[in-house]
């Protein structure tokens, strides 16, 4: 690498680590606080002893089908990496800052290296700017508390490896092992494989290279998916993600799911438009080293059919196709480069503009202040290990930034009825507390009334009601 070159890497990494430093000390409890408290809280109980990577537990539990509250919903390596942290420098915030920041690194080195080795230097400090500055990159890939950007680094090591040894054995070994844990982490990332076949195919491997990458790169979700059905823990209500395919056929919800999430709040408008555009430069120009890129585009579709609740309702599900989407925008942005060094530097502001405000839609944290304060009462008054059920509907979040096991109101048998009868059902289970919020319960209070003659007043606090199981 020219020290030129290396210069240049260097300001942008730097750009992309600001980009990231917003929230810096808050609790994970910007965009979509549950997904981010439910890692953190995994990742708590693995740093004291209360869990482990086969068996990881979460804060939210199900009264009927998780009543140990199980989390399977990817193989946790990124939750036992912050463990790890939290281990050795104690449970701070910034233990899982500091991690997000290193993966985001490696994930960029991994893009650089990548685009390096089919294109040109251009090419891959492009795509590493856009990985910088993509509004949904800068959140998730960076800074959320969130598995894709393990996902993400692993696929873009995998990927690099994948060019750099393109003739060993051991390189494809440590290219699939590395796609195991990406794939693990987040199943859609199988989006992928149509990029391996390509170079697959491309480098003339033998059948036993094809198997060196394929096996752990499937086998390592494979493996865990049989641990999970042998554990006979049920976590069938993620299965949500799955439902909707109806929707695919509605140009509405596409539009929602295409110019609002994808193009909107996880690409950006500028860079959208220089995919457009590089999109179009290469069918003109019929750019052959763009089609191991575009056949894994060409899986987003699929993608969408198969989960397009998941895709529609959390912008994160596009982390696993964001990369594909930036290299096709850094061909254009190298393009207007070679044409118009100016133009090609407004481009280049206006997309650091639109990846900075538009990633304001994420950091966003004034809702959840009152659920620190909720699980800081919590935490002060109920003891570790204790289970309470706590009476606000659709709330994990308070759970989990309390540390504390627990139930919340919802759907039977998913969570804990607002009703009598699912509360005398609920004197059969292993709980300690019911927490009342003195300000947002979602019950009756004749409902209320009656559950405190059976369960007695514990301890009160300035914003909580706390009973005792008898």
């Amino acid at each position: 690498m020219r020290k030129k070159t290396w210069w240049i890497l260097v300001v942008i990494l730097l750009l992309g680590i600001g980009l990231r430093l917003r929230n810096w000390n808050l609790g994970p409890i910007d965009a979509h606080p549950m997904r981010q408290t439910d890692v953190e809280c995994v990742a708590y109980f693995m740093a004291q002893g209360e869990a482990s990577l086969l068996y990881p537990k979460a804060c939210l539990m199900r009264p009927v089908t998780n009543t140990e509250g199980y989390f399977f919903l990817e193989f946790p390596v990124y939750e036992a990496l912050i463990a790890l942290g939290y281990k050795i420098f104690g449970v701070k915030t910034v233990i899982f800052r500091v991690i997000n920041i290193c993966l985001y690194l490696i994930a960029s080195g991994g893009l650089y290296i990548f685009v390096k080795k089919i294109w040109n230097e251009k090419m891959a400090l492009a795509s590493v700017f856009l990985l910088a500055t993509a509004p949904g990159a800068i959140f998730f890939i960076g800074h959320a508390l969130h598995p894709d950007v393990l996902a993400v680094a692993m696929m873009m090591v995998s990927l690099a490896i994948l060019r750099v040894r393109t003739r060993s054995n051991l390189g494809k070994l440590l290219s699939g092992v590395c796609l195991g844990l990406s794939v693990a982490t987040r199943p859609f990332g199988l989006i992928v494989l149509p990029v391996y076949i390509y170079f697959l195919l491309k480098d003339k491997s033998k059948w036993w290279q094809w198997l060196l990458i394929l096996v752990p790169g499937m086998g390592i979700y494979g493996l865990w998916r049989w641990w999970i059905w042998k554990s006979g823990i049920s976590a069938d209500w993620e299965n949500w993600v799955l439902s909707g395919r109806e929707k695919f056929f509605d140009l509405n919800y596409l539009r929602i799911l295409i110019w609002k999430n994808i193009s909107g709040e996880v690409v950006g408008r500028v860079i959208t438009i220089l995919a457009g555009v590089g999109l179009l430069i290469v069918i003109i120009k019929k750019e052959k080293k763009m089609w191991p890129i575009l056949w894994w585009l060409f899986g987003i579709p699929i993608y969408w059919y198969v989960a397009f609740e998941g895709n529609l309702i959390h912008q994160y599900y596009a982390d696993i196709y964001l990369v594909p989407i930036l290299i096709l925008a850094a061909y254009a942005l190298v393009f207007i480069w070679n044409k118009s060094k100016i133009l090609a530097l407004v481009m280049g502001l206006l997309v650091i503009y639109n990846g900075y405000r538009t990633s304001d839609y994420f950091f966003k944290d004034v809702v959840y202040q009152v659920k620190l304060k909720y699980a800081a009462e919590i935490r002060e008054n109920i003891a570790s290990g204790k289970k309470i059920i706590y009476m606000v509907k659709s709330d994990p979040v308070t759970l989990s930034l309390s540390h504390r096991q627990g139930w919340m109101l919802g759907e039977w048998p998913t969570d804990v009825a607002p009703t009598i009868w699912a509360f005398m059902e609920m004197k059969h289970t292993d709980f300690d507390y019911i927490v009342e919020p003195k300000e947002s319960m979602d019950m009756k209070r004749e409902d209320v009334a009656i559950i405190e003659e059976h369960f007695p007043l514990w301890k009160e606090t300035e914003s909580l009601r706390i009973l005792i199981k008898p």
